[in-house]
């Protein structure tokens, strides 16, 4: 079984449309637009993989990642950061993220990069 996918976009189009790839791979969605919702959620203990988006009203990516990172009941779930940033390499080593992809993506290679961390 697959395991469920914490989208954590504000921009409504891009997060239906992840939400859309994910569940059509076979993947459990919860798309959410802020991060004091998405901590809430994490701490219920049914989230596999975080997708991550830098630039979200109030608490910007880069802190939530920092917040999971830190924290030591999710610090083992896996982070993938999802920017148009140009810094984004750099931005997700500083933060400890798992992984990052740049937007716009190739479908397929974003689908990947989930599996990639999904596996297990």
């Amino acid at each position: 079984m697959k395991r469920k996918v914490l989208i954590v976009e504000d921009e409504p189009i891009i997060g239906e449309m992840m939400s859309i790839l994910l569940e059509v791979g076979g993947y459990k969605v919860i798309s959410l637009a802020d991060t004091q919702s998405a901590k809430r959620r994490l701490h219920e203990n049914e989230v596999g993989l975080v997708l991550l988006d830098l630039a979200l009203k109030g608490e910007n990516g880069q802190a939530m990642c920092s917040y999971i990172k830190n924290d030591e009941h999710l610090k083992h779930l896996p982070v993938i950061l999802v920017s148009a940033n140009s810094d984004l390499e750099t931005i997700s080593k500083n933060c400890g993220a798992d992984d990052h992809i740049a937007k716009p993506f190739d479908l397929n290679y974003f689908m990947d990069k989930v599996k990639m961390h999904c596996l297990g």
